[in-house]
């Protein structure tokens, strides 16, 4: 993915993601540095309406978010 900002575009690169709680962290790249970008749960329903999805994308989603947070909260119990 292309990060563009004020400054210049840079290549984003996705090495690992990782659930919490709250939200979706993607770690990587952006050109040469570490970064981590962080999505908070409470801005993913804004998402949903620039996606373009139907009504049973969006079910599926929330479902595969469901299943996810489930399985990171058993993990850190483990």
């Amino acid at each position: 993915m292309i990060i563009k900002s004020p400054v210049g575009r840079f290549p984003f690169t996705v090495t690992k993601v990782r659930l919490r709680a709250r939200s979706v962290l993607l770690e990587g790249r952006m050109g040469t540095w570490p970064t981590t970008v962080e999505l908070g749960l409470r801005e993913i329903p804004g998402l949903i309406p620039r996606l373009g999805i139907g009504l049973v994308a969006l079910v599926g989603i929330i479902g595969i978010l469901a299943v996810l947070g489930v399985v990171a909260v058993v993990a850190s119990i483990f």
